[in-house]
């Protein structure tokens, strides 16, 4: 191919930073996230996973797809929106796969190998996906080694963010310089593959049949502001549920370590003490100094002794 016959193109810095700073910020949140799911059991485990993962593959395709829209070429181009949707699907199974390795109480070797071997495949893959699904009167060609070398730096950096995530996940303060500072390092990282994919590729003019375009979509300034301004909803969204879901759980922890140190205090107590109901009706609960000093042996036997006596008063009652 000559130079003179390539379809030159240039990047908008504008949603080139723009893509740079919602990987940072999802990354960020990418780290709370982590820590609901590890801490969550049950049928709350799989919805902080599903919902987590949709979250993190929101943040990653639409950094990957502003990216795309940064660089403006001299042909118009638009999208096959089957394919596209494909795409996000892959970013979606990526964070699946990361939320999934990094909740696990320990992470062996092999599964942060294999975890960041999938997940950087998936949004290697995504990546390739949405490039193929451009339609414009051009053939993409790509330089087998800058492909190779930016699949190869997707596993590395998807390695380093479950390593930073798994680190990161139990830390449960709002901000930390260190959360702040792994969150920039991921950030940064996964647009670096993301540029290097496009580096990848060149474009020579070709002819396109009126079939290439009937599921195509024209993406305009307004859309893209539309797609930027969803992510951002979504983020912070996301952000204010891990706010608030941090503090419930962080009260119910509270509310359970007064209950302990309660409990250990009426246990270990020298006295007898009861706890019964406002009405006196009803004795709750004795600690073992109460049962030794009249001989009883549990709360209802307290009741049952406190029923007797009642009744023998009323008995006696002219």
């Amino acid at each position: 191919m000559s130079p003179g016959t390539a379809i030159s193109g240039t990047y908008d810095h504008g949603l080139v930073t723009l893509s740079v700073i919602i990987a940072v910020l999802f990354s960020y949140a990418a780290l709370d996230l982590a820590g609901r799911v590890t801490s969550a059991h049950g049928p709350v485990r799989h919805l902080w996973l599903s919902g987590g993962a949709v979250t993190m593959g929101i943040g990653i395709w639409t950094m990957h797809y502003l990216g795309m829209l940064a660089f403006r070429m001299t042909v118009p181009v638009e999208y096959d929106w089957h394919i596209v949707v494909l795409s996000f699907l892959a970013a979606v199974f990526a964070s699946v796969i990361a939320l999934f390795v990094v909740s696990q109480k320990t992470m062996t070797l092999a599964q942060t190998l294999l975890g960041s071997g999938f997940m950087g495949g998936a949004i290697a893959g995504m990546h390739y996906i949405g490039m193929s699904a451009m339609r414009f009167p051009a053939m993409i060609h790509y330089s087998i080694p800058v492909v190779l070398l930016s699949v190869f730096l997707a596993v590395i950096i998807s390695l380093v963010a479950l390593l930073l995530t798994f680190h990161f996940r139990s830390d449960a303060t709002l901000w930390s310089w260190r959360k702040g500072g792994a969150a920039l390092l991921m950030g940064s990282a996964i647009p670096v593959m993301h540029y290097t994919s496009m580096a990848a590729a060149s474009f020579t003019p070709a002819t396109m049949s009126a079939q290439d375009l009937s599921h195509t979509l024209s993406i305009t300034s307004v859309g893209t502001a539309g797609i930027i301004f969803v992510t951002f909803m979504v983020l912070g969204l996301t952000l204010l549920i891990v706010f608030i879901e941090r503090r419930f759980s962080t009260q119910a922890f509270d509310l359970a370590a007064s209950e302990q140190r309660f409990r250990a205090v009426f246990e270990g107590a020298a006295i007898g003490i009861a706890i019964i109901e406002l009405d006196g009706s009803k004795i709750v609960a004795v600690n073992p100094a109460y049962r030794k000093m009249l001989g009883l042996y549990s709360a209802p036997d307290a009741n049952r002794q406190k029923s007797s006596r009642s009744s023998s008063h009323r008995h006696l009652t002219p």
